[in-house]
């Protein structure tokens, strides 16, 4: 007869086996192993008020934990069927029986904290009544030291973390490849592209004549170089929304430019394209980048191709690509790229 308050391995093997052998999709597994990973020894309630998630992130974590403690009590299961030492198998047993009385004890309800926090300032909304050349300007304003590391931020969207690991750039005829190493990149998640390359029409947003320039620049290193901001504690950054301020073009920053990207690429490419461009692995994160109809690239065919390390996941989706804008103009200026 079993002690009271205890239960049978036979029961608590088909316990977390009916956890373990649900059916569940790949994606639905692989999503609740990168919680797990993040979790680590966290009970999911714990682990969730820390760090403040949602509802449904919770929901996820919860059944991350539940799967992740069933695993472990088949473990500890059959450790016990092959231990012959009485008292490992003693320790063995007390540990069954606390992943046991975890794994059926009552859940906590977790309550999301409260959204009433201040508005956050949204860099997509700095985009809003900016004139169609407002990059050109930009660039104006610059110092021709800085016109490069702000050329590589206009031409592709990346990361200012990204400028400062220094993005590769090669000439290739009359359009400019660029292989960027990823920030924001967890080999534990999975989350981020490790590096993506993309081959951009930089005459689309920078018009003709500075085009013709940038690439004189790059042949001039032997059709290839690395750009990279050096500077200490965002100096960089710092002197681009100074610039920008100048030029009368007010709250922008050096992730201005990225959404700036991402509007222009989600007028005239293929959605999955925008997400690979922008270095994300997740479909969903481009929805917080810029908008179609915030666009303001010139000509069209800003995005020649684009190649990252990681598929992509979440649910694919289209959107109707829309007609060019008209191409703007501006003044002719004394370009400088050092």
């Amino acid at each position: 007869m079993r002690k009271p308050g205890t239960s049978d391995k036979g029961d608590l093997r088909r316990l977390a086996r009916a956890i373990v052998d649900r059916p569940l999709k790949d994606s639905t597994i692989a999503e609740y192993s990168r919680v797990a990973a993040r979790m680590g020894e966290m009970h999911w309630h714990e682990y969730s008020v820390s760090q403040k998630v949602g509802r449904r992130t919770a929901v996820v974590a919860r059944y991350a934990w539940r799967r992740g403690m069933a695993h472990r009590l088949l473990g500890v299961l059959s450790e016990i069927d092959r231990e012959l030492d009485r008292d490992k198998r003693r320790v063995l047993r007390q540990t069954m029986v606390i992943y046991s009385q975890q794994l059926q004890a009552p859940q906590p309800i977790y309550h999301p904290a409260s959204q009433s926090h201040g508005k956050r300032q949204s860099k997509r909304a700095s985009l809003c009544g900016l004139p169609a050349d407002w990059r050109v300007l930009l660039l104006a304003r610059l110092k021709p030291i800085d016109r490069l590391l702000a050329a590589v931020l206009i031409l592709t969207g990346c990361r200012p973390a990204e400028l400062r690991k220094g993005v590769h750039v090669r000439r290739v005829g009359a359009s400019l490849e660029f292989t960027i190493q990823g920030a924001k990149v967890s080999d534990l998640t999975g989350a981020g592209q490790p590096e993506r390359i993309l081959l951009i029409n930089a005459k689309a947003i920078l018009g003709e004549e500075i085009n013709e320039l940038l690439l004189k620049k790059i042949s001039l290193e032997g059709d290839e170089m690395v750009i990279q901001d050096t500077g200490q504690n965002r100096a960089f950054e710092k002197r681009l929304s100074r610039a920008a301020k100048r030029a009368g073009l007010f709250d922008i920053s050096a992730y201005s430019l990225r959404h700036q990207f991402s509007a222009d690429l989600k007028d005239e490419v293929e959605p999955d394209q925008v997400s690979l461009a922008l270095g994300h692995v997740s479909r969903n994160s481009r929805k917080r980048y810029g908008h179609a109809k915030q666009r303001r690239s010139g000509a069209g065919g800003l995005l020649v191709s684009v190649q990252a390390d990681r598929e992509l996941r979440g649910a694919a989706s289209r959107y109707a690509l829309g007609a060019n804008a008209p191409a703007f103009k501006y003044d002719e200026l004394d370009w400088g790229f050092e």
